[in-house]
């Protein structure tokens, strides 16, 4: 039983060791090669972590923390989900994925948690730091439905589309 149990430890120890010695493109390929299978899923969570570890100041470093927060969502995480969409909005708030953190935070908010105050603050958070993105137009048409049912949905713009 020991034998196995240090067997173990050497091979997880010798993996984590590999993934020091990565470059950080083969980092993060390992991580999004091992993200595609729900079965390695915890191998991709691993990449990406020490890919940010290791490479934080890279331009990639956001997009890793966002397929972290995917991930995260995938198996049902859903605080840790917005941690690490919060992570991108405050140590990468020039990153091309701000937005896109911003509104997840919000949508998960809304349909996951189930918090509409916290959801409602996120879209506007949104509209407020990303006019001009496709999602604040996204954001602007949701926030004002946040909590509707799919019927209430309907007949609300049947009225705001009726003469």
């Amino acid at each position: 039983m020991w034998s196995r149990i240090l067997l173990g430890i050497f091979i997880a120890g010798s993996w984590w060791t590999g993934c020091g010695q990565q470059s950080a493109e083969e980092l993060f390929a390992a991580g999004e090669a091992a993200a595609v299978d729900p079965a390695t899923a915890d191998q991709a969570v691993a990449h990406f972590t020490a890919f940010i570890e290791r490479f934080g100041q890279s331009p990639k470093a956001p997009e890793a923390l966002r397929k972290l927060a995917g991930l995260a969502q995938q198996q049902g995480k859903m605080q840790e989900a917005i941690s690490y969409y919060e992570r991108v909005l405050a140590e990468y708030p020039a990153s091309e994925h701000g937005d896109e953190a911003q509104f997840m935070i919000a949508f998960i908010y809304e349909e996951h948690i189930r918090d509409l105050a916290q959801a409602r603050r996120a879209y506007q958070r949104v509209i407020e730091n990303y006019p001009d993105s496709e999602l604040a137009a996204s954001a602007r048409h949701l926030l004002p439905n946040v909590g509707r049912t799919p019927q209430e949905w309907v007949q609300f713009q049947d009225e705001a589309a009726a003469p």
